[in-house]
C-alpha cells in the first residue's frame, strides 16, 4: 500500500502537520508542492493527501498547478487538511474541483488552526507555546481518522467570505505579482543563500551574493523566517501603498517583529523536495 503526502510549506506549520499525519497513518512518502508533478507521480497510491496553507482565502498558486499537472490514482483515498488562521475560504472547493477533473473525488478535508505567520501584516498569533502543541494534537486526531479512512465532507466557503471576496481579495489578487517587490536585504546579509533553498516557489535567484526576488512570490514568509542574519526586510510595495486597503495599510515589518517559523521545522527541512516517514515504533 503507498501512501504519500504532498506538502506546500513556508514558515513549517504545514510540513509539520504532514509529518505528524504521516506517522498516525504508518508512514507515508512526503513530497513538496514546489518539486515538478512529472516527477512525483502518485498513479500507484491507494492513499493521497494534500497538506497545505490558506492564502488570500484560498490555496496557493503552486498547489493548483501541482494538482493540474499530477498523475494521481483517480480510485484511491484522497483527504486535504488546510492549516488557517481564521478563514479558509474556498480551498476544499478548489482541490476538489481539480480531482473531479482527473476522475477523483476528496474524501475528507479539516481545517487545522495553526500560528498566523503572516508577519509582514502582523506579529505572530496566538502564541506559539501555547497553539504549536494544540495544532500538533488536533493533527494526530485528523491522522487517526485518516488512517482509518473515515469519509468525511470538507468545509465550504461561507456566503459571507463569498460576498467580501471580490471586495477585499479580487484587487489584491491583482497585483499580486507587485509583492515582492517589497523585499531587499540590509547589510546584514550573509549571501548565505537559505532564503533561496527555503522558498517554496523557487521563486530566489542570487546576483552578486544577494538575493533577488522574481515575482511568483505567493507571500509565505519563508525567506524572512529562516534567514539567519535578519536581513532580508520589508517595505510596502508602490502597487498596494496606491492601492491603499485595509489590508496592504496592515503590511510593514518593523524591527521588533517576531520573525516566526514552526519550532519543529528547521531550514533544513525545508530544502528537501521529499522524505520518507517511517511508521512509529512500538
Amino acid at each position: 500500500m503507498e501512501k504519500v503526502i504532498f506538502y506546500f510549506s513556508g514558515t513549517g506549520n504545514s510540513l509539520r502537520a504532514a509529518r505528524v499525519i504521516a506517522k498516525e497513518i504508518g508512514g507515508a512518502r512526503l513530497v513538496s508542492m514546489r518539486s515538478d508533478p512529472e516527477d512525483m507521480s502518485a498513479a500507484s497510491a491507494d492513499m493521497i493527501g494534500f497538506v497545505c496553507p490558506v492564502y488570500e482565502w484560498d490555496v496557493p498558486k503552486v498547489v493548483k498547478a501541482f494538482i493540474a499537472n499530477l498523475q494521481i490514482n483517480p480510485r484511491a483515498y484522497i483527504f486535504m487538511v488546510a492549516t488557517y488562521v481564521a478563514i479558509h475560504g474556498r480551498c476544499f472547493e478548489t482541490v476538489s474541483a481539480a480531482l473531479r477533473k482527473k476522475g477523483a473525488c476528496l474524501r475528507y478535508g479539516r481545517a487545522l488552526h495553526c500560528v498566523a505567520s503572516q508577519c509582514i501584516a502582523y506579529e505572530p498569533f496566538p502564541p506559539a507555546k501555547v497553539m504549536v502543541p494544540l495544532a500538533d494534537k488536533e493533527a494526530r486526531r485528523i491522522g487517526k481518522e485518516i488512517a482509518g479512512r473515515k469519509l468525511r465532507k470538507y468545509p465550504v466557503m461561507s456566503p459571507v467570505s463569498k460576498w467580501l471576496y471580490p471586495k477585499l481579495l479580487l484587487p489584491l489578487l491583482k497585483i499580486q505579482h507587485e509583492y515582492d517587490k517589497g523585499f531587499y536585504t540590509s547589510d546584514a546579509c550573509i549571501g548565505c543563500e537559505v532564503c533561496r533553498k527555503v522558498c517554496p516557489c523557487k521563486n530566489i535567484t542570487f546576483l552578486n551574493q544577494r538575493p533577488v526576488w522574481n515575482h511568483a512570490c505567493e507571500g509565505c514568509n519563508a525567506c524572512v523566517a529562516y534567514c539567519p542574519a535578519k536581513a532580508i526586510q520589508f517595505k510596502t510595495p508602490d502597487a498596494h501603498r496606491r492601492l491603499n486597503t485595509m489590508i496592504t495599510r496592515m503590511l510593514s515589518l518593523p524591527e521588533n517583529r517576531t520573525r516566526y517559523h514552526n519550532p519543529h521545522i528547521a531550514a533544513a527541512d525545508l530544502m528537501k523536495d521529499s522524505e520518507a516517514i517511517s511508521p512509529p515504533k512500538n
